[in-house]
This record gives structure tokens, sequence and C-alpha cells, in this order.
């Protein structure tokens, strides 16, 4: 059963605000561990003004990427090889192709086309912390990235298309059904809302769920251990910065050290079961 609307009908919207400095963002949100919609901050971003698919193709190479085809939280997710280039191709040719579902997450954008440096400005963010990974986000239509919370905080700019996201405060960690299985720097919940177990996942609605809908120039602020489930409403491009404390990163790296190495979690976890 697919809950999605249900979802939504219940959830509120997530607040918002149009002009924030470092500090404001640090003492009303980030010290409070609170989302929030930072509207149109990235609106003259070289990032939102350049890039297209169309931009990112004449600039790619031939360099292999891993590439995603549904929901790797919740379903059986297969990764697949491509080159950068090949799906850029792929995905500007398909963007009105429902069949289409191939989806490139956590690139390391700026290793992959160096060129781009310069078109994000994430320094509202930077100001506030110690370590940062910045990632991209490119896929088509209908990509869902189902619920999970990610140990970092992050900032979440949309520069291409518009992205659905449903939040819910760690506050409600036992209602979102945590799932013992290991993923690098997050926690997957067992609950899938396009397809619904009401008899396992009941009190899953009864939490307090918050909606936001990200158009390009949006950027959230996504504090850590809160949960999301993500929608793209169009073929899209994103790109996040994530946060970590010097401890976090070398947890993450000492589990993904032991974890490949068949000593942590080997045969429990989303990665080596693909």
């Amino acid at each position: 059963m697919n809950i999605l609307n249900e979802i939504l009908e219940q959830s509120k919207f997530l607040e918002e605000v149009e002009d924030i400095n470092a500090n404001s963002l640090k003492k009303k949100y980030f010290t409070k561990k609170k989302p929030v919609l930072l509207k149109g901050y990235a609106k003259n971003w070289g990032a939102t003004k350049k890039w297209s698919l169309d931009y990112l193709v004449n600039l790619a190479d031939d360099k292999e990427v891993s590439l995603l085809s549904s929901n790797y939280i919740q379903e059986d997710a297969k990764y697949q090889k491509s080159t950068l280039k090949s799906y850029l191709e792929k995905l500007r040719k398909s963007e009105s192709d429902p069949n289409f579902t191939d989806y490139l997450t956590t690139l390391d954008i700026f290793n992959y086309l160096p060129n781009l440096k310069g078109d994000t400005d994430f320094s509202i963010f930077e100001k506030n912390t110690a370590i940062n990974d910045i990632a991209a986000w490119i896929g088509p239509k209908g990509t869902v990235t189902g619920f999970h919370n990610d140990s970092g905080d992050n900032m979440y700019a949309q520069i291409k298309g518009e992205k659905l996201f449903i939040l819910v405060s760690p506050k409600n960690n036992k209602l979102l059904y945590p799932s013992s299985k290991y993923v690098n720097g997050a926690t997957a919940s067992l609950v899938d809302i396009t397809n619904f177990n009401a008899e396992k996942y009941g009190k899953f609605t009864t939490a307090k769920f918050y909606k936001v809908i990200l158009k390009p120039g949006d950027v959230l602020f996504l504090p850590k251990s809160w949960w999301h489930y993500v929608q793209s409403l169009d073929s899209s491009i994103s790109i996040s910065n994530f946060r970590y404390s010097k401890f976090k990163i070398f947890k993450m790296t000492v589990l993904n050290f032991l974890h490949r190495r068949g000593y942590y979690k080997s045969k429990n976890c989303y990665c080596c079961s693909k």
C-alpha cells in the first residue's frame, strides 16, 4: 500500500527563511538541530545559473561511476557501472522516459569535474563546521531515497529540477523502526511508504512529519539524525555539503574498514548484498 499522499496530507510545511547569515544559522538552527529551508539562497550561484545536463555532458569524460536504479534504502537495489559521460548522455535523452530509472548518487563532483569548482558557495555553513564532504545527486524524475538519517549535518542545494523532502525529528526514532543493517554514515528505516506494511509498522503514521519542495536555488539545512524521504519530481541535479566531527570521521572510517574485511556486520548490510 502506497501511503505517500496520506503522509503528505498530515505533514506540516517546514519553516523557511529568505535572508540569513552564518551567525543566525548557527544560533537559530545549527545549535538547536532544527531544519530550515533557505529559500532562494543559491539562486545566484554559478551552479544554479549554468549547470544543466548539456553543460555537464560537455565537461564529462569516461571516468567510471556507480549507479542505482531503485530505492536502495528499502528495496533490493542493484549497483551498475557506467561512465559519467555515458550516463549523462542517456539521462539527457531520457528525460521524458518513465522507464529510465538510473540514479547517480554521492558523486564526488569536483573530483570528476574540477572545472565546476567555485560554482557553489557553502561558506555560511562551513563557518560552523570542521570537516566537510561535498557530493552531487543526479537522476531522472521519480527517483526515490527512502527514509533514513545521516550522521552528519547537511546543507542540500537544489540546482536543477524539484525535489520533495519529508522530514521526521530524531525524537520519533522508535516510530521509524530503525534497521540494524550497516549503512556507512547513515541509519535506514525499515518502513517503505510506497509499499507500507501497516501490521508491522503501524506506529509509523503517528510520527510528526514535515514536508518541503526544493526548487532550483533553494537550500535545505538538514541536521544530523533527522529522518528524511526524498523524491525527484523532475530530472534533477542537487549538491550536498555534509559536516562531520573529527571523531565521527574516525569512527566511520574504522567501521567501514572492519566491514569491508568482514569483521563488522559483514552479512547484514546494504552494500554487500546488492
